[in-house]
């Protein structure tokens, strides 16, 4: 139950609950205590306060994201209104009494009832008047607001506080998680100030726009002034506290830094004005040249296929022959570490909170010089309980107001927001880093040109005697992290990143726009503006270990959700390709094409391929070798090269990480491509009807059946 629940301050007026119902401000009639000299303002001037948008739309006219995103890693930067001639006179009446030495010099009756409303919400929230004086004799000269003083002591709680302000102004309160952040949001509903106040958008239990606002208490009358401003047809205002209001104001700035400053490069819309033309017209295209030249459709395809197959088990046999496994340096013992800040993204994460922190806490790192940051969603209230026990020095918790889309990199936006120091990371719930990750990596970036945006350091799942699937998603993290992506790194290629220990350069991570909240797949896109920016990354001779999927399902959720990733990426970044072959160049350019749209595209036509093959098999079953043709040995070599590249990689792969991988679990890795087959059409579907969805992979369950044959071991 809320604190304003149980103990709700009497006060005049008891506020409306948030339930959409209209409020009326049309006529408000100022109490006695309000500044009554105050002249009113005209419509024109109102007409001119309701369409202000000052905090985050300036920030559309700025062309440098970095910029953009600096204010709003500080916030919003207000500009408050010009006070009107008689607020400035009354400001030099203020400065004059306040320097005179004359103390019992007049004072004006409207000066003398400053911050009363402030006064008057106090005792109604069962605070003395010696408890106020107190307060007030405690304040500073540059800051008057008694409330907040109150609040910081711990005298008042600051939910009774904008509770009885809501009550006197008559209108509503939004408890704590009560209102949802926007994204993505519309010109017209940006945060906006009035007064000095700033008012965010957001949307209530009943999916009404409304704007919050937490006004100090020295800023009461100002609000109460505001509220005139306002009519219902308009506007509808909320009170919330400045904690709250400072999250959902990060949360929303987050959330919508990308699609401001360059929508062109966000996936909050699956396809761009002339992507849609082009989409209108291929399907008459593509029938027609089914009808007219089927043949030649055919064949096309087939060869597109299979080069495609081929060339990425060239890459992969390529990566094998010039395998390297060296350390290239040694951690030295430094005095002072850079700062580093630690972002982890959790949701339902509960069951696995204490091998996480045990992990984060036993990194080989300075805790003055480590943030680490838990980002936590609002409604998952059991993590929240079961992490607020276990946090230890340098450990901290953000939690994120409810909004759209609830990913991964909405998280790590709001996270990067927070972030203090020159270097960050992520790591997932499941993860357990090497001690000494965070030094290599500092050491790596110090060795590397300022180019080097981000290491990306080695995955390894620690459980590969769980079954066939598990051993399969062991063997292809083996071949991938251990000897493609290194073989990538040292040529100077795109390199895929890892949805985790990503170790990021700030600076370098602010300037191409952070993560996309819009991207299911955040780090495949993000790798891409890396390149297109013409910044480098690199791997990491460092390892982190984390849990596999256990069941079908779970790995089925896992690879839809990188599918449609790798689709949304794909979409994005051929907006304009012309430009993006220009900035990544011939050799990068043609690795997207065969690393998203190859692969995929290999996926999809699984069932066409086998199909072929079998065709091929049957001709030899009927006829001999006779029914091998020039381009059934052309995509019999190619399907080999494919295969032949995956499995050198996984051997080599494997062998390094000690797993061993027997015959048979090497003549079923096709099987395994059948899975991923299914999962690129679950993800097809997904993106047409609900691209933004998160499919949640659960967590912990190695660990809870390890602690089940421990007990029934004992």
């Amino acid at each position: 139950m809320n604190v304003c629940e149980r103990e709700r301050p009497v006060a005049g007026n008891q506020p409306h609950g948030l339930t959409g119902a209209e409020v009326s401000w049309g006529s408000r009639e100022y109490s006695d205590n309000s500044v009554s000299n105050e002249p009113s303002r005209s419509v024109q001037q109102a007409n001119t306060l309701r369409s202000l948008a000052l905090s985050i739309s300036r920030i559309d006219s700025m062309r440098s994201a970095e910029a953009g995103q600096a204010l709003r890693s500080r916030m919003t930067t207000i500009s408050p209104l010009e006070a009107p001639s008689h607020s400035r006179r009354t400001s030099s009446v203020v400065q004059k009494i306040s320097g005179s030495q004359d103390k019992e010099r007049y004072v004006p009756e409207f000066l003398r009832l400053r911050n009363a409303l402030e006064r008057e919400i106090l005792l109604q929230c069962n605070c003395s008047d010696a408890l106020i004086d107190f307060a007030k004799s405690r304040c500073s000269a540059e800051d008057k607001c008694v409330s907040s003083y109150l609040i910081d002591q711990g005298f008042l709680d600051a939910s009774v506080f904008y509770w009885g302000i809501s009550g006197k102004m008559n209108i509503r309160y939004a408890a704590d998680g009560s209102l949802s952040a926007i994204a993505p949001i519309s010109d017209k509903l940006k945060p906006f100030e009035t007064e000095g106040i700033l008012f965010v958008p957001a949307l209530d239990l009943n999916q009404k726009v409304v704007f919050a606002a937490a006004p100090l208490g020295h800023q009461l009358e100002a609000f109460e002034r505001a509220l005139g401003y306002f009519d219902e047809a308009t506007s509808k205002i909320v009170v919330v506290t400045p904690e709250y209001q400072k999250a959902l104001t990060v949360t929303t700035a987050s959330s919508n830094a990308l699609v401001q400053d360059n929508l062109s490069m966000s996936a909050v819309h699956r396809f761009m004005p002339s992507q849609r033309k082009l989409l209108t017209v291929s399907p008459i295209f593509f029938l027609g040249t089914i009808g007219f030249a089927f043949d030649v459709f055919y064949w096309a395809l087939f060869i597109l296929l299979t080069l495609s197959l081929g060339a990425i088990g060239l890459l992969r046999i390529a990566s094998f022959f010039t395998y390297s496994d060296k350390q290239d340096f040694v951690v030295p013992e430094l005095e002072k570490w850079p700062h580093y800040t630690v972002l982890v993204p959790l949701y339902k994460e509960s069951a696995i909170c204490r091998q996480l922190v045990d992990a984060l806490d036993a990194l080989d790192y300075p805790k003055e010089a480590l943030d680490v940051i838990f980002l936590v969603e609002q409604d998952d209230e059991l993590t929240q309980k079961n992490l607020r026990k276990l946090l230890r020095k340098s450990m901290r918790m953000i939690i994120l107001p409810p909004g759209k889309p609830q990913t991964k990199p909405r998280a790590l936006s709001v996270g990067l927001a927070a972030t203090k120091g020159e270097f960050v990371t992520v790591f997932d719930a499941e993860d357990r880093p090497e001690p000494q990750q965070l030094k290599k990596a500092i050491c790596q970036f110090a060795l590397e040109g300022h180019d080097v945006a981000c290491l990306q350091a080695a995955l390894s799942i620690d459980h590969a005697k769980e079954g066939w699937l598990v051993r399969q998603f062991a063997f292809e993290y083996a071949a991938l992290f251990d000897v493609f992506l290194p073989f990538l790194s040292r040529n100077n290629l795109l390199l895929p990143l890892g949805g985790t220990s990503n170790h990021f350069r700030v600076s370098a991570l602010r300037k191409v726009g952070g993560w996309d909240p819009f991207n299911v797949t955040e780090d495949a896109d993000l790798a891409v503006r890396f390149a297109r920016q013409g910044f480098r990354t690199r791997t990491l001779n460092s390892s982190t270990y984390e849990e596999a999927p256990l069941t079908l399902k779970a790995w089925l959720h896992q690879r839809t959700r990188w599918h449609k990733g790798w689709i949304q990426t794909l979409a994005v970044h051929l907006r304009s390709p012309r430009l993006i072959y220009k900035q990544l160049g011939a050799n990068n350019f043609t690795l997207l094409l065969l690393t998203f749209f190859g692969g995929m595209l290999c996926l999809w036509a699984a069932p066409l391929t086998a199909l072929m093959f079998a065709g091929v098999l049957w001709g030899v079953h009927q006829s001999g070798l006779q029914a091998f043709d020039a381009f059934s040995i052309y995509a019999l070599f190619c399907f080999l090269f494919g295969l032949g590249g995956t499995v050198v990689t996984v051997l080599q792969g494997s062998a390094k990480r000690g797993f061993r991988p027997r015959g048979w679990e090497i003549v079923s890795i096709p099987l395994y491509w059948v899975l991923g087959c299914i999962a690129s059409y679950k993800a097809l579907f997904e993106f047409i009807v609900k691209p933004h969805y998160w499919r949640k992979t659960e967590h912990g369950i190695v660990r809870h059946r390890g602690k089940i044959k421990d007990a029934e071991g004992a």
